[in-house]
């Protein structure tokens, strides 16, 4: 159920988003409008598809104006011999109040399109936003300075091909678009551990244990802030 709330913004962003927008053609934009259309209408809320995208337009400012990731990049690069990445992530992590209300307000405002029982979703949802950030924002983002200090970012770009195998595996595993909606609670968690168990083996490869370590963590994190935490513990 709360993959519809997250599929819905995702879609409105995407389409929405103007830098998105011209990296795909024409027609690719309009259909995923249109799914976005449709999907208000199911639920009684085809007036309100509009505003759904306004609030994507709405939400893609609000981080921009938050964050400039050509100078947070180059912010990084020259703070890494200096050893001063602490610093830099500790002004951007100071800014995840503001962060957390853009989030709120899309997923707020994609919520007229949802089905009632998504709509129950949607303050989990916000909560796993706000823990997400949190758990990045650690120490005024020490976890993150940790990260790209012991070569996660290289790991990741080394190990792509790995990680795009995993979803790859993932989707053929499932099927469809249908088969996917079909599936229960307690299988989705099974295929989540699926997913994240072969992303972090293929991370462990890498030259340094941190950035599998690392992703483990996220992703244990992330589990345990969702139903899967309830409808399928984990054993360890």
């Amino acid at each position: 159920m709360m993959w519809k709330l997250i599929i819905v913004t995702i879609l409105a962003v995407g389409v929405l988003c103007d830098d998105i927008a011209t990296a795909v053609n024409e027609q690719t934009t309009q259909q995923i409008r249109d799914t976005l259309k449709a999907q208000c209408k199911k639920n009684g809320a085809e007036d309100k598809a509009q505003d759904v995208e306004n609030a994507a337009k709405n939400f893609v400012e609000c981080v921009k104006g938050l964050f400039d990731f050509s100078t947070i990049k180059k912010e990084i690069e020259d703070a890494k011999p200096n050893g001063a990445l602490d610093e830099v992530f500790g002004k951007y992590c100071a800014k995840s109040p503001q962060l957390k209300t853009c989030i709120h307000t899309l997923t707020t405002s994609a919520t007229p399109c949802l089905e009632a029982s998504v709509r129950e979703q949607v303050g989990p949802i916000n909560n796993g936003a706000d823990q997400l950030i949190d758990f990045i924002c650690y120490k005024d983002g020490d976890r993150i300075a940790l990260f790209i200090a012991e070569g996660g970012p290289e790991c990741f770009q080394e190990k792509s091909e790995g990680i795009r195998a995993c979803a790859e595996k993932l989707k053929n595993n499932v099927g469809s678009v249908e088969a996917a909606q079909s599936l229960t609670l307690v299988e989705q968690c099974g295929k989540y551990d699926e997913l994240t168990a072969c992303i972090i083996k293929s991370l462990e490869e890498c030259s340094t244990p941190t950035p599998g370590n690392m992703a483990e963590s996220l992703f244990r994190f992330v589990r345990k802030g969702s139903p899967c935490n309830k409808a399928a513990p984990l054993k360890n």
